[in-house]
């Protein structure tokens, strides 16, 4: 048994298919193909069933792919650990973010983060929480921040910030002059959402969840972007809710148009997530002090405010 030959047992069952696994592992489709048949052969189990389009693993394919996947984290912490003993950190960071989060979080803290530490690389990528999820699974990122709780026994979540959920409402509308927001007098076709599949979508409507439903509006939208949701807000006679980091820049005008639910705040926490046998610990750290730092003073406990599930 080779760690190769682990490398390609755990490529194949994120691609499912042998020729783009080797792809993946730049070598040919025959090689790869035989390296697992001997590994295969060396433990005596068959690994894939080869009788399902796509391939799926064996029932011990799973626990082998499992066990896999340690071995390869922990070998590649060698490198980790000469990295950690070098004078200045050095290296780069795959980080995957939510697309409600990346606008409003990288300015924060990024100009700073890269004068301080510039022999760091960070590649960020957007993308929702199922995705990162299975990315940092099969070590296609190294980290990623998105909303927590997370249930999945092989991560771990580190807290960074709890922002408040605070609603952005029309000029147009009634609540506009209103102080704060009842959540139950809202009505769903005058709430412009995300769509489906994003977990701070699933959040409004969790605090929404008695919202009145009336008759269907001629014209409804759902956007993947908050930016966008606030555009139609200004636009158009509703409102929609947006994450309180998403406050902190607007205009002076603008923030009249920003309200607080009325009663306990709801709040999401916001979390820099990784896999339980996670390499560059040193490089993590620094990317996680740099975020917390970086973050008002207010958002960094949850106090005496109402966490709201993302899932």
């Amino acid at each position: 048994m080779t760690l190769q030959q682990l490398e390609y047992i755990v490529a194949l069952d994120i691609e499912r298919n042998f020729v783009r696994a080797a792809e993946r592992c730049f070598v040919t489709q025959p090689g790869i193909t035989l390296q697992i048949q001997k590994l295969e052969a060396e433990l005596d189990v068959t690994l894939f069933d080869r009788s399902k389009k796509p391939l799926v693993p064996t029932e011990i394919g799973k626990a082998v792919l499992a066990q896999a996947r340690i071995v390869l984290q922990e070998s590649k912490k060698v490198q980790d650990l000469v990295i950690a003993h070098t004078t200045k950190p050095s290296g780069q960071i795959r980080l995957g973010i939510l697309p409600t989060i990346a606008p409003y979080l990288l300015p924060l803290f990024i100009d700073g983060f890269i004068r301080r530490h510039p022999l760091i690389y960070i590649n960020v990528k957007e993308a929702q929480t199922d995705i990162l999820i299975r990315q940092l699974e099969n070590d296609e990122i190294d980290a990623a921040i998105f909303a927590t709780p997370v249930d999945a026994l092989n991560l771990v979540a580190m807290p960074m910030f709890y922002e408040e959920m605070r609603v952005f409402v029309s000029r147009a509308h009634p609540f506009f002059l209103q102080k704060n927001i009842d959540p139950r007098s809202l009505t769903v076709e005058e709430l412009w959402l995300l769509s489906s599949g994003n977990c701070f979508r699933n959040q409004v409507v969790t605090i929404c969840s008695h919202a009145q439903k009336k008759t269907t509006d001629s014209f409804r939208y759902e956007s993947e972007s908050i930016e966008s949701l606030k555009r139609i807000v200004r636009l158009q006679k509703g409102l929609t809710v947006i994450p309180e980091l998403a406050t902190l820049q607007l205009a002076k005008d603008e923030k009249e148009m920003v309200k607080k639910f009325r009663g306990t705040p709801p709040v999401r926490e916001v979390s820099l997530v990784v896999n339980r046998v996670y390499l560059k610990k040193r490089l993590i750290d620094i990317l996680f002090e740099s975020i917390v730092a970086a973050i008002p003073s207010q958002m960094k406990t949850l106090g005496k405010r109402e966490l709201v599930d993302p899932f």
